[in-house]
């Protein structure tokens, strides 16, 4: 084989590695900015979110197509996306209005979505800043609390981040409001105690008033227990598998002769 020939092939191979390379990072760039599309269209009618994310994807192919295949077309995709967020927050604001418009009397179905995200936002936060605090005192020695605080605080943090990433699934919604809720027990009922061992003002405070502190910590457990209960009953709907409609069985008797049998 000549050098010539040796050159041609390793350009060749080099050109297609290239071109796998730019195909990966387009499939990447698509799939982000879809991904975006998924997300801020969830909790919206299955008809409007379609037609939403079938815009998109109809844009990204005519973007993609009248690059003609430059290297560049996955972060003008992106940039395009990134510079188009405040619009398609304010497209999805503007159809939860009026999805909220149209519901019928007595129910709530914008105020309550941004509620319960609130609340976990608040629960999440409040369960960082628990083990913050536990780890800090662990670190400089402080730590006069016991062993099972410390593990109350990690694993109610750890269910409090996986209930607030199932929430952003609509289909699991229902199922993070529960984990939520078994995290707002153990965070709530057990990380306010874990809190006071890391503070002399606030076990100051919990020894002259303890009995208040003691129905405190029950009264704003249970509300949050109540509360992510309320909404996995509210989103349970959206988890149409556990309605799926089961074959009846059916009851045959024995066929009779319609003329019956004369001895």
């Amino acid at each position: 084989m000549t050098v010539e020939r040796v050159g041609g092939a390793l350009e060749e191979r080099e050109r297609a590695a290239s071109d796998h390379r730019g195909d990966r990072a387009a499939h990447r760039s698509d799939r982000a900015v879809l991904a975006w599309g998924r997300w801020y269209t969830r909790d919206l009618p299955e008809d409007v979110a379609a037609d939403r994310l079938a815009e998109l994807e109809s844009d990204v192919f005519e973007e993609r197509a009248a690059a003609g295949g430059a290297p560049t077309v996955g972060r003008s995709i992106v940039g395009r996306a990134i510079r188009g967020v405040p619009a398609d927050l304010a497209w999805r604001v503007a159809r939860l209005r009026g999805v909220s418009l149209t519901a019928p009397r007595g129910t709530f179905p914008l105020a309550l979505p941004a509620l319960a995200h609130v609340a976990t936002a608040l629960l999440v936060a409040w369960g960082v800043l628990i083990v913050v605090r536990v780890g800090a005192g662990m670190l400089d020695g402080s730590w006069a609390g016991a062993w099972d605080l410390v593990a109350a605080a990690v694993v109610g943090l750890g269910l409090a981040l996986i209930g607030s990433a199932l929430t952003l699934v609509p289909e699991a919604r229902w199922l993070g409001a529960l984990w939520l809720a078994v995290a707002s027990y153990v965070l709530l009922r057990f990380g306010m105690y874990a809190l006071i061992a890391t503070s002399t003002t606030l076990d100051a405070v919990y020894t002259s008033a303890l009995s208040e502190t003691i129905l405190i910590n029950r009264v704003m457990s249970a509300a949050g227990v109540l509360f992510f209960v309320s909404m996995s009953a509210w989103w349970l709907p959206s988890a149409k598998a556990l309605w799926a409609a089961r074959p009846e069985r059916v009851h045959r008797s024995p066929a009779l002769d319609p003329e019956g049998t004369i001895a």
